[in-house]
């Protein structure tokens, strides 16, 4: 009688997992955008202002994505690269994105920096006061804090989806083995009954001799 084994229980890490943490990330950048824009209750009267977001070069935003942050040396590479402005990423959408390769972590982390970069922009260097201008600096730095620990969260939750993946692959790599074991096993089997098939042969054979 042969052992049948079933495997239906094994959940694929992709439509389950991925998606789930996909859905926690995009309710964390919700929430902290909402809270961050509703920073942004400083009043000035319309004045010439620093560079803006959509002014950026291409080098400008390689440059400037690396002195906020070095450690994503890699996508600012990327975004020169295939030669993004800063008026060409803020009108990414998701598709423009996949066809960068960029993930979501690094997609997160270059929404935050332009909310950042805007905040930046409104700060005036001819007519603001100097209490003003400390209180916006106050709000920038607070927001450089809260930038951080998003990004910090999110790189929780990538190396999360990347200690699941590996879960995924040495479970796929276990039920490989036992595969492997049955099958052997059945090919030792088979030439057993081959063995078995062949002695009776040759008592039946003898015996009528």
């Amino acid at each position: 009688m042969m052992l049948r084994i079933e495997y239906s229980s094994i959940v694929n890490r992709d439509t389950f997992f991925s998606r789930q943490h996909s859905d926690q990330l995009d309710q964390l950048g919700d929430t902290y955008l909402s809270r961050y824009m509703s920073n942004l209750s400083v009043k000035s009267p319309p004045t010439r202002t620093i560079e803006t977001f959509d002014q950026l070069t291409i080098d400008g935003l390689y440059e400037y994505l690396l002195r906020l942050d070095p450690n994503i040396q890699s996508l600012a590479e990327n975004l020169r690269t295939h030669r993004v402005s800063g008026l060409d990423l803020i009108n990414f959408n998701e598709n423009d994105y996949e066809n960068l390769n960029i993930s979501y972590g690094e997609k997160k982390k270059l929404q935050l920096l332009i909310e950042r970069k805007k905040l930046n922009s409104k700060v005036s260097d001819t007519t603001q006061t100097p209490n003003e201008i400390i209180e916006l600096k106050s709000v920038i730095k607070k927001q450089e804090e809260d930038i951080q620990e998003k990004n910090k969260s999110i790189q929780q939750l990538e190396d999360i989806l990347e200690k699941q993946e590996q879960q995924t692959q040495l479970q796929n790599a276990i039920i490989q083995q036992l595969q492997d074991a049955m099958e052997k096993q059945k090919q030792e089997m088979d030439m057993l009954l081959e063995l078995v098939e062949q002695q009776r042969a040759l008592i039946s054979a003898s015996q009528k001799s």
